[in-house]
């Protein structure tokens, strides 16, 4: 996903908290499953580096690659924007 047309879904998601815009013109797929090890080691991170570039809890993080927990729907929302723009959100992130 391009820069563009994650500011078009930011814009949508804006006109749909005011009521401009029905709930179903904007629809999403949160994956079921998300495979959290793949998308750290894809970015050459150790967990620790990981937690703390994408403000996650090292405990959470190592729960999720253990399979011990898994990520609910807003957090594999918020990894599958991390495994396809991983700067951008790290520039979110920075203020």
């Amino acid at each position: 996903m391009n820069g563009s047309r994650i500011v078009e879904s930011m814009k949508k998601a804006v006109e749909i908290s005011r009521g401009e815009l029905s709930k179903d013109a904007y629809r999403i797929h949160i994956p079921e499953k998300i495979d959290v090890k793949a998308i750290r080691q894809q970015m050459g991170l150790s967990q620790p580096a990981f937690a703390n570039r994408f403000g996650l809890s090292l405990y959470t993080l190592r729960n999720w690659e253990q399979g011990k927990r898994c990520p609910d729907p807003a957090a594999r929302a918020y990894l599958k924007v991390i495994e396809k723009a991983p700067d951008m959100v790290s520039k979110v992130l920075a203020g």
